[in-house]
This record gives structure tokens, sequence and C-alpha cells, in this order.
């Protein structure tokens, strides 16, 4: 290799090296690749990728699209990372039919996809409700011998919830554990917060309660989605309840002592209240006055 082409990579390395600190921040990100190619420096696959990003963080996906139709047109080929990132930030904007299509496109030019990017599409689906073309691809998936792992599954447990499918959402997460996959705290409070959502405190209630069959102990982000669900059903019994279980391993957050005041308000425990409230008040814990109680049966705190 010539020293003159040593130094060209030098260059290109270290525009692609300014460029991946300033993937976040889009001016400087686009005067850098500006500055790159004029300065005869030809951009790679890399920076094509870093530029898609750049662009699709910042919401401006008719630059990100522009930035993926430029390599090919300077003779640089596109690769599945190229394809799969422009896919997802379709996906985020809520474009299924475009992210659909590229990724159809990318299997039409020979590029074969991998776990990673089936899983980016399913997820695609998933978000927009599209069971259907979920399920498809997730069969299509396995088909090509790639082994489901737990995002795709949490991606399939989002797609039935977002079409209303409980069952097959319950179901889904029983057959994950058939085939030695652990299921997460994160694939049950898909499910129980879809049944709040849809005013079934029963079943939310239920899901919550046979997380330890499954030996998972509820996460923060569980106890936070019951104790909401307790909240805008008016639950009150169920709501003190479950925050003397967890009091003690919440480590002072702010939205569930603050519903747990809530209730004790509404129960007329005053002393409880007042304990509680001051205890907050010690940790520096702001109470949230303003949370709705009862909104799903028309009775709010006063």
């Amino acid at each position: 290799m010539s020293s003159l082409h040593i130094k060209y990579n030098m260059k290109q390395n270290l525009y692609q090296y300014w460029l991946f600190g300033f993937v976040g921040k889009l001016h400087l990100a686009s005067s850098i690749f500006e500055r790159m190619c004029s300065s005869g420096v030809a951009p790679s696959i890399q920076t094509f990728n870093m530029m898609i990003s750049v662009y699709g963080r910042s919401q401006k996906l008719d630059r990100a699209v522009e930035m993926f139709r430029k390599a090919p047109s300077l003779g640089v080929p596109l690769d599945e990372k190229t394809y799969m990132n422009l896919i997802g930030y379709y996906g985020k904007a809520g474009k299924v039919h475009e992210a659909s299509q590229l990724f159809n496109k990318m299997q039409e030019e020979g590029i074969k996809p991998g776990k990673v990017s089936y899983n980016i599409m399913i997820n695609v689906y998933a978000n927009a409700g599209a069971c259907h073309e979920a399920e498809k691809l997730f069969q299509a998936m396995q088909r090509q011998g790639c082994s489901p792992d737990s995002f795709t599954y949490l991606s399939l447990v989002q797609a039935y919830t977002q079409s209303l499918n409980y069952s097959e959402a319950e179901e889904t997460i029983c057959t994950m554990k058939s085939k030695g996959i652990l299921p997460s705290c994160a694939h049950f409070n898909i499910l129980i917060s879809a049944f709040i959502k849809a005013g079934m405190i029963n079943e939310a209630k239920r899901v919550y309660e046979e997380l330890p069959t499954f030996g998972l102990i509820p996460d923060l982000i569980c106890h936070r989605t019951i104790m909401k669900g307790y909240m805008e059903n008016g639950c009150v019994e169920e709501g003190i309840s479950l925050f003397e279980s967890i009091s003690t391993s919440i480590k002072g957050d702010t939205f569930i002592m603050s519903a747990a005041v809530h209730f004790y308000e509404a129960a007329g425990m005053k002393k409880k209240t007042e304990e509680l409230l001051c205890m907050m008040n010690k940790m520096g814990i702001p109470f949230l006055r303003k949370l709705e109680f009862g909104s799903r049966v028309k009775v709010k705190t006063s």
C-alpha cells in the first residue's frame, strides 16, 4: 500500500472519528460531512450510516433518505446495517409501508436478513399494531434458520396487545418459556399496561401477581404500572396493600409514594397520610398532588 493511500485512509478514518463524536449534534455533524466531501475524501458506508443516524435522531427523515440514496450514487454499496438503520427510523416515524418496502428491497438485492434485522422489522410492525405482518415475519424468520430471542418475543407480545389480542400475547409468553427463553418483567409489563389501558384492572392484577410463578420478582416499572392502574380505578385497598408490601424496596420512588398518600387520604387514614408526607419531606421527595385518583370511575381527590 502506497504512503499516499495510507494518508487517504487516515483522513477518512479521522473524519469518521469526528462524526462519531457528533452523531447527536446535527449541525456539527453536517458541517463535518460537507467538509469531508469538499476536501476530496470519499465517504465510506460507515460514514453514510452515521449520517443516516444523525438525521434520523434529529427527525430529519427526508435527509436520512437522501443519505441512503446518495451512497450508491457515489459507488458505495449498501449493506444490511444501512438498510436496517433507515428501516428503524421509518418505524419510529410511523412509516410502516416504507419500512416494509425497504426490507423487501434489501432481500431482492441479495442481502439476507439476520436475527437483528428480523427483530427490528418485527418491532416496526408491532409498534404499529400490524399483528398479522409481525406473525408472518416471525414465521419467515424461523424458516430462514434464525431462532427467535427474548427481543423477538417482546415485539410479538407488543404486536398482540396493540391489536387487542390479549390471549395470544399471554400464549406467546408461555411459548417462549417452553422454548427455554425466560420471559422478563418487560414482557409482562406490556401485558399489564395493555389490560389497564383497556380498563381490565382485574386481569392486570392477575398477571402482576403471576410473575413469581415464572420465577420473576416484579421490578419498579411493573410496580409503577399496576399502581397507576389502581390509582385510575380507585382501588384503594389494593393500592394500600401493594404499597405496604413493597415500601421497603422502592427506594423513595416519587410516583409510588405520592400514589400511596392519595390512597391513604381516600381511605380516611389521616395518621398514615401525615406520616408518609413527613417521610417524603425528610427524604426530599416531592408530593405529586395533581395525580388523578379514580379517573376511570369519575372520582378525583380534592
